[in-house]
């Protein structure tokens, strides 16, 4: 007898060993195993933290250390890094306390930050990252680089990145996904995200939007031998619930528990598909690049808009971007594709970033990873050939990942959410240059890069792009 599929994003988290079921359904041998220890999804599910951590200390007598930053986090009982100490100490578990950030809060997973937090949890038995975000990406790299044990507890639906063993590390200015570890539990208490400000569960919201255009690119890299990981079952993992998520979007923007526990859920099954990906790619795609140029430009001083609200926008203008691509494909574009030389490519990527770093070293990072891509796109070039064949047997499942653009802006207008850059404080300049400049830097191939090279991305198409965008009261 067949097993009924869950009804609910949440329920489908919390089952592990199903998970492991169905991907191992697909038979892709390059999928890495699920290595999520456990999780715990629901209301109150914070008070089984002093459990979790006296199951998985590594002796006896080990302390528990517990990271965060400075900021109060409202819970059903009060602020819960207090309550969790009291907790920790009721239990009879010895802890300390690791801050990191500044005094408004703010992390940057950056070297010192990572230093001084692997500095304070030296020696411990197991480590309890508590925060939205930056904080668990910390741990989960403490965690990596230390063996310890590791508890994440989420206390916001703000990105999708809790439930993976990656973490958006800060590489020489240059974001970059790097390898950590699993949480050996993540604890969501739905309670807890309830309360947390609207803005961020509306960012989460955002963040999930991706899941409409990350994936076609991952499928688009399969198809011009960028990459040949590409996996329909974590997609559909990653893709099985979002549907109903954007359908409560305006719960969401509200804080209804229900609404809250889907976006949740859905957040966590979208890390698990990167995690078992190894890579970012399930939830990752050209809105998460000029996502990462908009951070790493971001002027010194000013608070930095929220990762999620970020890709939100932009993951509108990627869906245009798709549109226009698909168009383009249908008259013949994929006939005349671009071969651009190594000098020339390595001359735009050093006028793309010389200006944001005159030292040179964020464009020479650039150039690494992007010249490993431009190769690889010139070694193909012979199978490019044939790529409109292929591209029209692809076109049923693009169509099955791809959404209009005007549904997620309808979805992040029905939350709440900004729907345009500048109203996350975005200079319109400053999004032209990480839009246009978002295909050179990093070794990923997404929509932006087929545009470039089929020569419709230059700086008259962006401005066409934006205006698109505007028609739907999107965009700048």
């Amino acid at each position: 007898m067949s097993i009924a599929p869950p009804t609910s994003a949440a329920e489908a988290a919390r089952d592990l060993e199903k998970l492991r079921a169905r991907l191992a359904v697909d038979g892709n041998s390059m999928l890495k195993p699920l290595g999520l220890g456990g999780i715990a999804i629901g209301a109150g599910v914070i008070d089984r933290v002093p459990d979790f951590a006296a199951e998985l200390r590594r002796a006896s007598t080990d302390d528990v250390a517990l990271i965060a930053d400075c900021r109060a986090i409202a819970g059903r009982d009060g602020e819960i890094k207090g309550g969790l100490k009291r907790a920790l100490s009721n239990a009879g578990l010895p802890f300390r306390q690791i801050t990191i950030g500044d005094s408004e809060a703010r992390v940057h997973v950056d070297a010192a930050t990572l230093d001084a937090a692997m500095t304070g949890a030296a020696g411990a038995g197991v480590l309890v990252s508590v925060g939205s975000g930056s904080v668990v990406d910390v741990g989960k790299a403490v965690a990596a680089r230390c063996g310890i044990p590791h508890i994440a507890v989420q206390t916001a639906g703000s990105v999708n990145g809790f439930a993976d063993d990656q973490s958006v590390l800060s590489v020489d200015g240059v974001k970059r996904t790097t390898q950590t570890a699993w949480p050996d539990r993540l604890v969501v208490d739905t309670d807890v995200i309830s309360r947390a400000p609207k803005r961020l569960n509306r960012a989460g919201l955002g963040d999930l939007l991706a899941s409409y255009t990350a994936p076609a690119d991952w499928l688009l890299a399969s198809l011009v031998g960028q990459d040949d990981s590409y996996s329909s079952a974590v997609v559909t993992l990653a893709r099985a619930y979002i549907d109903p998520v954007v359908d409560a979007a305006g719960g969401i923007g509200a804080g209804e528990p229900t609404a809250i526990e889907e976006l949740v859920g859905a957040l966590t099954l979208s890390g698990i598909a990167m995690g078992v990906a190894g890579r970012t790619s399930p939830g990752s795609g050209m809105e998460h690049t000029v996502s990462h140029l908009l951070e790493m430009s971001q002027p010194k001083g000013e608070d930095e808009p929220l990762h999620g609200a970020k890709v939100g926008v932009l993951s509108v203008l990627a869906a245009l971007l798709w549109e226009r691509v698909r168009k383009a494909v249908r008259e013949g574009a994929l006939t005349s594709l671009l071969f651009p030389s190594a000098e020339e490519m390595q001359s735009r990527v050093a006028a793309a970033f010389d200006d944001l770093d005159p030292s040179g070293a964020v464009a020479a990072e650039c150039w690494r990873d992007y010249s490993r891509k431009l190769a690889r796109w010139h070694a193909a070039a012979p199978t490019l050939q044939s790529l409109a064949e292929r591209w029209t047997a692809a076109e049923p499942e693009f169509d099955t990942i791809l959404a209009p653009a005007g549904r997620l802006v309808a979805a992040l207008r029905n939350a709440g959410a900004p729907t345009r850059t500048t109203d996350l404080g975005v200079e319109p300049g400053r999004l032209r240059w990480a839009l246009g400049n978002c295909h050179l830097m990093r070794d990923r191939f997404t929509i932006a890069d087929l545009a470039f090279f089929m020569g419709m991305y230059e700086s008259d198409d962006l401005a066409q792009l934006l205006g698109e965008a505007e028609s739907i009261d999107s965009g700048v």
